[in-house]
């Protein structure tokens, strides 16, 4: 009777390597796909509920459009294999000036007292306008342009071929690892 042995080892610090640089790998596609979903929704503005303060004051039925400062505001910051943490924040902060044209073609000019915020933030989450400010006390509804993203996000192609990046680099990583 002949036997035979069959034995493998692993580099298992070899494995780890590969496996952390897998996963970065799938965090930074997640993230690209994310942000694009988010330039995609501030871009087509597919928001059934504006309220007619944004509408009187830009005369336009694409307030986050307007200036298209708020969709080239969106970064990522990308994970590595040291921090396995991708982040898609959106970086748009109110100017310190600022200028409004009413649709009459008068134009408001000022400067604002408090410090520059961001409001890609309140944009998404809805708020309500100072009490000293060109229109106060009015409230404006959310305008929620990054949790359709997040939701729809396994349907989406980009993230499927994402995952089965990831699996194949998986994959690559063990049989890298095996001596």
């Amino acid at each position: 009777m002949i036997t035979v042995k069959y034995k493998k080892n692993f580099d298992i610090d070899r494995m780890i390597r590969n496996v952390r640089a897998s996963s970065a790998v799938l965090l930074n596609d997640i993230a690209k796909t994310v942000k694009e979903g988010w330039d995609t929704e501030i871009k087509q503005n597919s928001f059934t509920s504006l309220s007619s303060t944004t509408t009187s004051l830009h005369g336009s039925h694409r307030p986050l459009n307007l200036s298209g400062k708020l969709a080239k505001s969106n970064k990522i910051v990308k994970a590595s294999t040291k921090r396995l943490k991708a982040k898609v924040h959106n970086t748009a902060k109110s100017s310190t000036n600022y200028k409004i044209r009413k649709p009459n073609g008068k134009v408001h000019k000022g400067t604002r007292k408090s410090a520059p915020v961001f409001y890609g933030y309140y944009q998404n989450e809805g708020f309500k306008t100072d009490p000293a400010s060109l229109i106060p006390n009015r409230k404006v509804p959310k305008r929620d342009f990054t949790s359709k993203t997040v939701d729809n996000l396994e349907k989406n192609p980009k993230y499927m071929k994402a995952k089965h990046k990831f699996m194949k680099n998986l994959e690559k990583s063990m049989e890298m690892a095996s001596k």
